[in-house]
């Protein structure tokens, strides 16, 4: 008998095992952004959103603790209120390269505000009496307030013109698209079961099991999407980086040819200019381009690209009568959020505090 509440004790739930396994996973994203972090500025959002996510799907497992589990439950609460705003706040920078202004983190307030008008409801309508988190009555409006402030959230986003057009039509851009969709989806199915929750349509527990399993489809999509677009963060046994000694004559020649075409025909110019164009154009293969310009000029052919094209952009920059988009376009970038971005991560300040500081910002 004993050894059957053992069992019955250890044993977990199939929405205790989504939890941990969403843990793990974003356990796992947080730790491959901070291998790989250049900005903690432009990190800072995604580091505080999969945080959030994680503690929500601790506090999941945690609700095996029954005598906590009311303040539990307003814990999770708040890490369920604080998606949607810090969605708006992620699709913005990702979006336009460039973190959100201050005046847009008044999203963020939407939660405050909720709970104190929770506490009003309860210490002046007097929708129940005791301690917040012993308050069914009140969890209910909550939930309704959290929906209010998410759609709130979401309904922002159309406020900023041709948000999710700039992502389809920056080169590279696809993967963020989907994964911003995904992001914004998600939320807007959160805003709809708390909704549900909050009218009792749908119950306390079902909707745990929705939400869990929500935060984990996105988090193992987000993890995924980043081991397609990054390299790993972190190499194991790899080969001892090659220089331009270690190439063969030929291959210093093709070097020496692909530098001609950099600093003399300006081929970068041309905002459909790739890696294969460029193998094609010297009739070699794509990964012996790769090999040449890693060893010849210590450095991946984009992040090369993109110093061409952001030396030149410093040039024109420094005359005010050029327009920053005209800018963008004449050196190469086909749209002005990838120009802000990858000038940010070249130059460490953006195209206009370039301007404005001169040489001083190099």
């Amino acid at each position: 008998m004993v050894i059957l509440q053992t069992e019955a004790a250890t044993s977990f739930t199939l929405v205790e095992w989504l939890a941990v396994t969403g843990l793990v996973q974003c356990v796992f994203i947080l730790v491959y952004i901070l291998f790989r972090v250049r900005s903690w500025r432009q990190t800072s959002l995604t580091i505080v959103y999969f945080a959030v996510l994680a503690v929500s799907f601790s506090l999941q497992f945690s609700l095996r603790l029954e005598d906590y589990a009311q303040s539990i439950r307003l814990l999770q609460w708040l890490c369920w209120a604080l998606g949607p705003p810090l969605c708006y706040l992620m699709v913005l920078q990702v979006a336009k390269g460039a973190s959100p202004q201050p005046r847009q983190f008044w999203m963020l307030a939407l939660v405050p505000l909720s709970l104190l008008i929770g506490l009003f409801l309860r210490d002046v309508v007097k929708v129940c009496d005791g301690p917040m988190q012993a308050c069914p009555a009140l969890f209910q409006w909550l939930y309704w307030l959290n929906s209010i402030s998410g759609a709130v959230a979401m309904l922002a986003l159309w406020g900023h013109k041709d948000l999710f057009g700039v992502l389809w039509r920056e080169k590279g851009g696809r993967e963020k698209y989907w994964v911003v969709l995904a992001l914004v989806l998600a939320n807007i199915t959160v805003i709809a079961v708390n909704s549900l929750r909050s009218t009792g349509t749908l119950a306390r527990d079902e909707a745990d099991s929705v939400l869990t399993a929500l935060g984990l489809a996105f988090v193992y999509l987000a993890a995924t999407t980043m081991l397609r677009v990054y390299s790993p963060p972190v190499v194991l046994n790899a080969a001892p980086r090659l220089t331009r000694q270690d190439l063969t004559p030929e291959e210093q020649a093709l070097a020496d040819r692909v530098k001609k075409l950099m600093d003399l025909d300006k081929l970068y110019h041309e905002a459909s200019f790739s890696r294969a164009g460029l193998a094609r154009e010297l009739n070699i293969s794509e990964s012996t381009l790769s090999r040449v310009i890693n060893a010849a000029f210590g450095k991946s052919f984009p992040r090369l690209l993109s110093e061409y094209r952001v030396e030149d952009a410093k040039r024109m920059l420094k005359n005010p009568a050029i327009p920053i988009q005209v800018v963008a376009f004449e050196v190469g970038f086909n749209s002005l959020a990838s120009f802000n971005r990858v000038f940010r991560e070249v130059a460490g300040v953006t195209p206009s505090q370039y301007r404005q500081g001169g040489d001083s910002a190099s």
